[in-house]
């Protein structure tokens, strides 16, 4: 868990590729859903996912976790075992979990300043044919004409958007953190990508040494 632009993104997809888990980001499931017409458990409800998105504002939670448990079921998620991504953002969410019999192995919180995470989200800008992710400062899309005429800035990345999506975490985090307290361990995310994965490695290893003592 962290707030918007905290790093959860690349940090997932780092330890979903290094240990072969499926990567489940919530986001990625909305944006999917929007533009999906395969008629899947968020057709009915794409004009209020639409809206929410763009003014910033959380998903209804019945409605996410349908969209997570469905996932879940995957078949892949059933073999490999997997890493949510922003999924839950609240406490009704994460009791979600619960009901539907998953119990998390560690809860992973990433933490960024506001100010840092307002100035990472309004440098980013959306490739909107391949779906790769620049920053104007941190990571400058290449100097080709055709990609930066087709870079996008999405919905939920203005800041406008980004004050809401940061009002609502702090509205929420406090009792998820809370609910997860036993497998709770913090991370600072104002870090570069490499040393907030080193530290994500290091204090996973120190999980593992300690329930192998218990």
């Amino acid at each position: 868990m962290g707030g918007p632009a905290s790093g959860k993104g690349t940090q997932c997809q780092k330890l979903a590729d290094k240990y072969g888990l499926v990567h489940i980001s919530s986001g990625d499931l909305l944006r999917q859903a929007v533009s999906s017409n395969d008629g899947g458990p968020a057709a009915p409800h794409i004009s209020i996912i639409k809206e929410c998105m763009e003014a910033g504002k959380l998903i209804p939670d019945s409605l996410m976790t349908r969209l997570i448990l469905d996932r879940l079921r995957s078949r892949d998620c059933r073999e490999r075992g997997y890493i949510l991504d922003g999924y839950p953002r609240t406490l009704a969410q994460a009791k979600s979990l619960q009901d539907a019999g998953i119990s998390p192995d560690v809860f992973l919180l990433l933490n960024v300043r506001d100010e840092e995470a307002i100035k990472r989200v309004i440098g980013r800008r959306t490739d909107s044919v391949t779906g790769k992710v620049y920053h104007l400062e941190f990571n400058p899309p290449p100097n080709d004409a055709e990609v930066r005429k087709r870079l996008i800035i999405r919905a939920d990345d203005t800041l406008e958007s980004m004050k809401v999506r940061l009002k609502q975490f702090r509205e929420n985090v406090a009792s998820v953190e809370d609910w997860y307290r036993d497998i709770k361990r913090e991370v600072d995310g104002s870090s570069t990508p490499s040393e907030v994965s080193r530290d994500i490695d290091a204090t996973l290893k120190q999980m593992r040494k300690r329930k192998q003592r218990a």
